[in-house]
């Protein structure tokens, strides 16, 4: 099994013929940012619900995503927003303390471990001292009714459909956001309406701390 890849992204979003409807999580962190503090990252942001929402609120977005169909989608729709094409597991092109927040809602779990914990640096390596991350990811309860299979070196790595999709419970979110780097805004689970499905997830917002 590999991870998905532009072909399988670009497939996905052509068969969609709307913007999932966004649910107003981001709207819980306004108080943490500024329209002046800089640029916002919207990583992995799809066809863009996210980034949208920001953008009409006055941030600077740049939204990235490896599928240039969600992009150019995007664009064309939007196209007061920027975009910049990026694979995430090659790594974030992004200065070191340069970005006021990074999004990435449903785009952190399609990774090995070893590649999570590298993107997750590179995120905080991106992010200015202080810096948020807002990201939300599968619940373990996510994969109940599903004819998934764990991959036997890591029991919360899952084959589905083809792609690996990462799973995650209270103990690995503490494993990949460790206190020494970033402080707990946020750890919920919940659910949310994801282009007409229900999908359980947690929710988490981090805040970047100052290890120098």
């Amino acid at each position: 099994m590999t991870r998905p890849d532009e072909r399988y992204w670009n497939a996905a979003y052509a068969d969609l013929t709307f913007c999932s409807d966004h649910d107003g999580w981001l709207e819980r962190y306004a108080a943490l940012l500024r329209p002046d503090r800089g640029v916002i990252v919207d990583l992995g942001c799809g066809l863009g619900h996210n980034a949208r929402v920001l953008h009409a609120a006055g941030y600077d977005v740049l939204a990235c995503d490896l599928s240039e169909q969600a992009l150019e989608r995007l664009r064309r729709e939007e196209p007061g927003i920027r975009t910049r094409q990026l694979d995430m597991e090659i790594g974030l092109p992004f200065e070191d303390g340069t970005l006021q927040a990074i999004v990435a809602d449903l785009s952190l779990h399609y990774f090995t471990r070893d590649v999570t914990h590298r993107l997750i640096g590179d995120i905080h390596r991106s992010l200015r001292p202080g810096g948020l991350l807002l990201c939300r990811v599968n619940a373990v309860g996510e994969r109940d009714g599903k004819r998934d299979r764990a991959l036997a070196d890591d029991p919360y790595l899952y084959a589905s459909e083809g792609i690996l999709r990462r799973f995650f419970d209270e103990s690995e979110i503490e494993a990949f956001f460790p206190p020494a780097d970033w402080e707990r805004l946020e750890c919920r689970q919940n659910e949310s309406n994801r282009y007409g499905k229900t999908k359980r997830l947690w929710e988490v917002g981090l805040r970047r701390r100052c290890n120098e």
